[in-house]
């Protein structure tokens, strides 16, 4: 089953705006500049547009697969130990401040987007993962 993720509407607006912010420097008087500039917002816009398109998490009978463009990690359902809200802000897959922070394995852990239907996930990885302690 899938589940969308929230997007933060700043975020999105921030990722949407790159682009044209990148063309804004082809009115800058140095055309070598230009091209310098609109190379690196394009480096950077090209995966954020991609997971403005493709942000998801699924679960399917043997694992959680969270995808956030060109990021995917996909985690046994056995491994799970827990999940509970983060706001932790170091980098991660996600589009929202508050996040998933998923334990699993020994000490391994990953923070990802909230998705829109909690309730649902929460649900259905309780019902996957006997053994998980999940708080969400």
């Amino acid at each position: 089953m899938k589940f969308k993720v929230k997007k933060n509407p700043l975020l999105v607006m921030i990722t949407l705006s790159l682009i044209p912010i990148g063309l804004l420097g082809f009115l800058s008087e140095g055309k070598n500049e230009a091209w310098i500039s609109l190379l690196i917002v394009t480096i950077i816009a090209i995966p954020m547009l991609w997971a403005l398109v493709v942000s998801y998490h699924e679960v399917t009978d043997t694992h959680l697969r969270i995808v956030f463009g060109p990021i995917k990690k996909s985690i046994p359902l056995y491994d799970i130990k827990g999940i509970h809200y983060s706001y932790n802000p170091l980098s991660s897959p996600a589009w929202t401040f508050k996040r998933l922070e998923i334990t699993y394995s020994y000490y391994n852990s990953i923070l990802a987007s909230t998705p829109k239907n909690e309730s649902a996930l929460r649900d259905l990885l309780k019902e996957k993962c006997p053994r998980a302690k999940i708080e969400i």
